[in-house]
């Protein structure tokens, strides 16, 4: 059975997921009191940044706010 690949969107959401899941991490991390905790929040913000403004940007693309 064939099943449907996963689109652009999909994508862009599941590394924001992932994002999210390293923030969480980080911060954990931090908590524990681990040197490298903060420098892995931040590795997940942006991450999670920048796939938000992919998804924007592919949302605003395919919504006709292109010309």
């Amino acid at each position: 059975m064939a099943t449907r690949s996963w689109g652009h969107r999909e994508r862009l959401l599941a590394l924001c997921g992932l994002g999210a899941l390293i923030v969480l991490c980080g911060a954990v991390a931090t908590a524990a009191g681990a040197a490298a905790g903060p420098g892995v929040a931040l590795t997940g913000t942006a991450l999670c940044c920048w796939e938000l403004i992919g998804l924007w940007m592919h949302t605003a693309y395919r919504g006709g706010c292109h010309e």
